[in-house]
This record gives C-alpha cells, structure tokens and sequence, in this order.
C-alpha cells in the first residue's frame, strides 16, 4: 500500500509539474533529480508542530528534488523550514500548513542564513493558516526587514504558484520576495490585512492570476521601504503584473499597488540622519535605526562593518543592508494589465516617503539623482470614485484603455518631474458624482501631459498648478488652458476646438 502511495505521489507531482511549466513564461526552474515523499519523514497532520518542523526539514534537506506532501489535512509548523537549491515542493489538494508557537517565516530559502543566493526553488499549491501567529525578527537578525510569511531572499529562478492565505493578519506580509532574478507568482488567493505580495528590488518577474482582499497594500512595488521592511533597496525592473482582482473590504487602507522609490548620498562628517534614513559609505548601504521619529542625528564616526548592527559612540545605529554602491532605487518598466479595482482605496501610490518610518530621498540628493518610477497601466476597470494614480514622487506612466470613476492622475510634490500618456480611455460625462478633475498635478515641478485617441463624453478637466511648468499635446479635447505652460508647437483641443501654439500665444 504504501508503494502505491508513493506511486501515485509521483504520478501527481508530475503532472502539477507539467502544467505549471507549460503556464510559465520567463521563468524555468530546474527539473530536480529525486522524488521525495514528506510523509516518509514523518511530516503527517496527526504530528505534532515540532515533528512536522524537523520532518519537512529532513524532506527538503540538500536540495535536488521535489517534495511531495499529498496526504490532505491541518500540518501543525512551531518553526521555520529552509528551502536548498534546485528544489520543487508540491502541496496536494486539501493541505494546509498552520503556525504554532510565535515565529515569522514558514518558509524561506536557506542562504538568508549565510547572505548568499537560492536558485531554481519551485513551491507549488501553498495554503498557509496564519492563525494569529505574526511576529517580527529584531535588528540583529540575519532575516531582519524580511517579514513575509512566504520568504525569499537573494533568489535566482524562483516560482510560487496554486498559493493560497486566507487569514493574514496586521503585522506580516503574506509573500515577500527581495532581491531577484526571474520571478514567477502565479494564481494566488489573499485575504487578510497586511500587504498580499511584497516585492523588493530585483528584475525580470511575472505576477498574475490573484484575487486580493487586504486591508493594507494589495500589490507592493517597494525598491526602497522601512528598514523593518527591506534587508536590500535598489532597483524593480522588467515585470508584468496581470489579471488582478482587488475586492472591497468593509474597511480599508493602503492601496491596490504601493510604488516606493528613493535615493541616497555619500556618509560624510556631519552628515545628519534620522531614523530609517539610508546613506552609502565606500560599497556599503546601511540603514539608520533609531527611536521613530524624525529628530535627525549629526554622524561623525563611519560606519564600516559589512553585517549586522553597528552604533556609534552618540547612540546612532547603522544596520548593513548591502555591499554593492547603490545609491538609487528606480523602478523601470513595469506593466500592470488586465486589473479590476473594487475596494475603494486609490490604485497606484507613487510616492517619496517622508516621515517618522523613514526618509525615502535624502535631503542632500541631488535633483538630478533622484529616482523614478516607469510604469504602464492597461485596462483597468476601476468601480469605485477613487484617484487611479498618486504620490509626490518622480513618475512616468502610461495609462491605456482605463474605465474609471475617479481622477485618472492626482500627483503632489516638490520639484518633482511627471509625465503622464494617456491612450484609449474612456471620459464619462458622469451622474453628478464624478470628480472635479479627471487630471491632477499640484506640484511644483514639470509635468508633461499626451492625451491621444481618447473616447470623450464631455471635455477632460485638469486642474494644474500655477507653480509648475506644464504642457499639454495631443488629440483629445480638454476644458481650459489655465496654467499650462506650452512651448512652439504644442496642440491641444479647447472645448473641441484645436488649439496650437505659435511661440507667443495659443491660436
């Protein structure tokens, strides 16, 4: 009985296998040498969590292998598992695994331990029950800024898909994955209240499939975040998120998609700092931790350790994040596709963070080398009247085929440089609930707007600020110039009528 057992694990696991493969694109892990069955370690629901910890442990020791657990039920986990290279771990239908005790990670890969890199690390059909168990790691720990349930640190070729949290709580994330390359998550369920993905820097990724229904950030773009938050900053590049489905909560927060980027300078005598800001010192990032707030610090001695904690003779701590000169987290070329927005919170938050968590931009960067954000939105279905797009921070984005009862963009900020394309959306002459600009840009920077082949029910409705240089092209129509500030040759339609400008005045 149980050879057949056995037999018909291996059948199952390799046929999950086929099919998340021929669904992937872009991300192909390794096919792993050996079939192991966890039951045959003693990982079994009628164990207790301390057996399961060790058992599932042992299963997935060295690596090399896919990890079955087929038999359905509740495995009790007190502890984390660490996942090795080149392994694919399969949940059967009906098994889900339950935190016990008080610890942080489920699962995370094992070179967290040694800050080295995972590669070709495949977990398909995860169901995690949180129940209540939500813990943070301190300052000193080797997973510090880590905080997803799911974890994975310093990872090459990386997949999680069937994955499924339905009882997230306030104080983790779900999934979080930081520094990567090649990146696949695909078809998850999230409820609960924390962020549902979490993504660090890293590049070449597909997230897609998901329904979410958090109270705090749906989908998190975080290049740059809280030192709790994120062991390594730099730059998100080359991904696509699709077909996500952001479902209302009775209460709310966050948004559907947080976009942070930031910047940093050089340590140098007399440098102030407050808490969580960054600074680079020879190859060295380190992040600054002290009491919340943002009381700043004059730093006279550098810090020049290359792990853990380190403070100085004033008090002030330095938490080694990285040793590799970054001085900037950008997010470059992302695309969102196919995103239906029913929680009534804004859609994407484009932001430099500024507060008593942390400093996203350094005050002594210089404008040239502050950050930014690249992003493209596609048809997005959004049901509530909420702004599509915010923040205060450098953005250019492309929104496309968007159906929305909110402001389309509604950006803030200081010297900041936006620019905003929008193609084939849909300007709906509304029921008197609408809001009173469809396009927002309050900032006292530049902000380049292309409005092109749109679908108008009435004129668009911008409301620009007077302090900012703003120009305006395309073929739609919009309400008024006022404050636009156009250079020879721009166009744009006026209450239907073209408009261009002679280098003097519109005409």
């Amino acid at each position: 009985m149980r050879g057949l057992i056995i037999l018909l694990s291996l059948v199952f696991a390799i046929a999950v296998t086929v099919e998340v493969q021929a669904q992937t694109t872009g991300v192909v892990v390794s096919p792993a040498v050996a079939f192991d069955n966890a039951v045959d370690y003693g990982f079994l629901p009628s164990a207790d969590a301390s057996q399961n910890v060790v058992a599932l442990q042992k299963a997935l020791d060295g690596g090399h292998k896919t990890v079955v657990v087929s038999e359905p039920g509740v495995y009790q986990l007190d502890g984390t598992v660490y996942i090795d290279d080149d392994t694919r771990i399969v949940f059967g239908a009906g098994v889900i695994l339950r935190k016990t005790g008080s610890y942080t990670h489920v699962l995370i890969n094992r070179g967290v331990l040694t800050r080295t890199w995972n590669q070709n690390i495949s977990i398909d059909g995860l169901h995690i029950n949180v129940n209540k168990v939500d813990r943070f790691v301190s300052e000193g720990d080797l997973t510090y800024g880590m905080r997803g349930h799911l974890s994975l640190l310093r990872v090459r070729n990386a997949e999680i898909t069937r994955f499924c949290c339905l009882d997230l709580g306030r104080g983790q994330f779900c999934i979080q994955v930081c520094a990567f390359d090649n990146l696949l998550i695909d078809n998850f369920e999230i409820r609960g209240d924390k962020d549902g993905v979490h993504i660090g820097t890293g590049r070449n990724f597909v997230i897609r499939n998901g329904v979410c229904e958090t109270f705090d950030d749906a989908i998190a773009l975080n290049a740059q975040d809280y030192p709790s938050c994120q062991p390594i900053q730099g730059d998100i590049e080359d991904g696509l998120i699709e077909n996500i489905t952001d479902i209302r909560k009775p209460k709310t927060s966050g948004h559907f998609a947080r976009l942070l980027t930031g910047a940093w300078v050089d340590w140098h005598k007399g440098i102030r700092l407050q808490n969580g800001d960054t600074v680079k010192h020879g190859k060295n990032v380190y992040r600054t931790v002290m009491k919340l707030g943002t009381n700043e610090f004059v730093s006279v001695e550098a810090p020049v350790h290359t792990q853990g904690v380190w403070t100085d003779s004033s008090g002030l701590k330095f938490i080694h994040n990285q040793s590799d000169g970054c001085k900037q987290a950008n997010i470059r070329n992302v695309t969102f596709s196919n995103l239906y927005l029913r929680d009534k919170r804004t859609g994407f938050s484009a932001s430099w963070e500024n507060g008593k968590y942390h400093r996203a931009v350094h005050p002594e960067t210089k404008k040239e080398d502050r950050p930014e954000c690249n992003v493209k939105i596609i048809n997005v279905h959004g049901s509530e009247i909420v702004n599509l797009i915010t923040g205060n921070s450098n953005i250019r984005a492309w929104i496309d085929k968007a159906e929305v009862k909110g402001s389309l963009f509604a950006m803030s900020g200081r010297d900041t440089d936006c620019s905003l394309v929008v193609t084939g959306t849909r300007i709906e002459k509304g029921d008197g609930k609408h809001p009173a600009s469809d396009i927002r840009y309050t900032g006292s920077g530049t902000f380049n707007l292309v409005l092109e082949s749109m679908m108008q029910e009435r004129d668009i409705r911008l409301d620009i600020s007077g302090s900012s240089s703003t120009r305006v092209n395309g073929t739609a129509s919009i309400s008024s110039l006022n404050n636009i500030t156009p250079v020879t040759g721009d166009s744009i339609k006026v209450n239907n009528l073209r408009k261009s400008y002679n280098g003097t005045k519109w005409e």
